[in-house]
């Protein structure tokens, strides 16, 4: 997921998620503490006054580690919110215990740690209970609401306000898929070179400081199944899955959606009657464009401007030649300039001002970073032309996957962080 680059507004969200789970973590524990006194021996606001004073700073403290989480993406699913949660209400809990100790005069022995970690166990234990249950679902519920995507709520304030958005040429998370069983049988000698050619994508991908991560699951006997690009759209946590015409072939996507869910991505569904394949889209800066007339219709163009136009996405309608995706005839470089396979587009001038790629393999690029492009092999042409605008060129051999309709853009999915 790409960042911002105005921390303003997302610093602010995320400020106000952890609050909203400090707030309940305080509210939880000052009603645990009260409860507790059964004997009404002291008045209910003298115990709300004595258990205040105690909770009231592990809670700030809590506050602040849990918001600094929030800013490296650990409050956008449950499971993430749940460790930030769990480090941060005892990082507040140790301190709040451990000024008490201090300002009392008690001198940091064996005995003054033991008794701040096992109060966890004791008087503190609905502190650490609420901290943990309000960070797991109280801050990412919160994000939600003040943004229309979690971890992302920076991209849709600069979008609706008309500032520029963070570059979506960034490194984050690749996902790839190995080879089928059935690839390697079509290739018989030339398999080699199908594992060698992945495996040197793998490496592009992390030299440039991207993670990697296998996806499992492929039909062994689907030659194309190493076409990750045809499974899902990933726009940062938010993600739409691909909608093939023949429903069978949705049973393939099940792995996909379960590693991308594993990964804490937010799904949308494009509805019926829409037919969506997912490399039919090219993103811009706050713009995607869809091909439509091969593996995607004019239903699915309609469902994605539903559901990513009030989220600073435009959505531009691209008419193909034929059942080419757009993504093997369209890239759009760092700088903002298209990079066109003109005989593919029906109507190129929706596009408005292109670059036309010498060769057909040329207009399917890879941005590794914002100054480095990865081009097939098939295209050297297209390679020198880029280097004179400046780039840094990759050359990356994906003959063997080619064979089968891959790209560069198709053999991955890329979530920018």
């Amino acid at each position: 997921m790409s960042q911002q680059s105005t921390p303003k507004p997302q610093l602010a969200i995320v400020a106000l998620a952890a609050l909203a789970a400090a707030g309940v973590t305080l509210a939880a524990t000052l009603f645990k503490t009260n409860e507790r006194d059964l004997t009404f021996s002291v008045s209910v606001w003298d115990t709300f006054s004595n258990a205040f004073g105690i909770a009231a700073v592990p809670v700030l403290i809590y506050f602040v580690a849990l918001a600094i989480f929030g800013l490296f993406g650990w409050l956008r699913n449950w499971w993430r919110g749940l460790i930030a949660g769990t480090v941060s209400i005892i990082i507040g809990g140790a301190l709040g215990y451990l000024l008490q100790i201090v300002s009392n005069g008690v001198d940091l022995n064996g005995d003054a740690w033991a008794a701040i970690f096992s109060e966890f166990l004791g008087l503190n234990f609905p502190l650490l209970v609420s901290g943990m249950l309000s960070a797991t679902f109280v801050a990412p519920a919160a994000l939600r609401t003040l943004a229309p995507v979690a971890g992302e709520p920076a991209r849709y304030a600069a979008a609706a306000s008309g500032e520029a958005t963070a570059s979506t040429f960034d490194s984050g998370s690749a996902f790839l898929r190995i080879p089928s069983d059935a690839l390697l049988e079509r290739l018989g000698d030339e398999s080699d070179d199908a594992n060698e050619q992945w495996e040197a994508l793998v490496s592009a991908f992390e030299q440039h400081d991207w993670g990697t991560q296998a996806v499992p699951g492929g039909d062994e006997d689907d030659e194309r199944s190493v076409l990750l690009g045809d499974t899902a759209l990933v726009l940062g946590e938010q993600v739409i899955m691909a909608r093939p015409k023949h429903g069978e072939a949705r049973a393939s996507l099940i792995a996909v959606r379960e590693t991308l869910e594993t990964a804490g991505a937010v799904f949308d569904e494009l509805e019926a009657p829409a037919e969506f394949n997912p490399a039919d889209v090219v993103q811009a800066e706050g713009v995607l464009y869809v091909g439509v007339g091969g593996t995607t219709n004019k239903s699915a163009v309609r469902g994605l401007r539903r559901l990513l136009g009030d989220r600073g996405y435009r959505v531009v309608g691209v008419p193909m030649m034929g059942s080419v995706p757009l993504s093997e005839a369209l890239s759009v470089l760092p700088d903002g300039t298209r990079l066109i396979w003109r005989e593919a587009l029906e109507t190129p001038d929706v596009l408005g001002d292109c670059l036309i790629a010498p060769e057909p393999a040329g207009a399917a690029v890879l941005a590794l970073s914002p100054t480095v492009l990865a081009v097939s092999a098939d295209a050297p042409s297209t390679a020198d032309l880029l280097e004179d605008l400046g780039y840094e060129v990759e050359r990356l051999d994906i003959s063997a996957f080619a064979q089968v309709g891959g790209t560069l853009p198709r053999l991955s999915l890329r979530s920018r962080d």
